[in-house]
């Protein structure tokens, strides 16, 4: 992990983001196939770079190999004034599943000190669910075909922040 750094996401990464949505698709699970499937998947990168709320990690050669999309709920924002972050996606290279990208990235996220949610889907083969309970999160809810974790900061950072 030593050779690895993180940075939030910009528009400027939407290249590679989509290149590492591609490589990743069957293990996040994610459907590209169909032109609609990738549009809204392209749309969701834009919205998660421009948000503010999403770490990408890059190896010692400034290769983009792991990226945690995020971006704020809306609905907590608008009628309470909460910051509650959603994860939309979790990718990592498989050349870096190893390496505790996925960790870093959560850590990251966390450092915002606001609630977070994030859905694994059945088949997800990443270990996201693993890191995301190695992180602090707890199982909110489990449907048929995907389960959701939250986390929320201690009352004494939350109030701090």
């Amino acid at each position: 992990m030593a050779d690895l750094a993180h940075r939030n996401a910009s528009l400027d990464d939407m290249r590679d983001l989509w290149t590492l949505m591609r490589q990743t698709a069957a293990s996040i699970p994610c459907s590209i196939e169909s032109e609609s499937d990738q549009e809204r998947a392209l749309t969701e990168i834009m919205k998660c770079c421009t948000a503010e709320f999403s770490p990408v990690a890059f190896d010692a050669k400034r290769n983009l190999v792991g990226a945690l999309l995020a971006r704020r709920d809306e609905l907590d924002w608008g009628l309470r004034n909460v910051e509650t972050i959603n994860v939309s996606v979790a990718a990592v290279s498989e050349s870096h599943r190893q390496h505790g990208v996925l960790k870093m990235l959560i850590e990251a996220i966390l450092k915002r000190n606001a609630p977070v949610y994030a859905e694994v889907k059945a088949g997800e083969a990443q270990g996201l669910a693993a890191d995301l309970k190695a992180c602090g999160f707890s199982l909110a809810k489990a449907e048929e075909g995907a389960e959701l974790y939250k986390w929320e900061p201690p009352a004494a950072e939350a109030k701090a922040a």
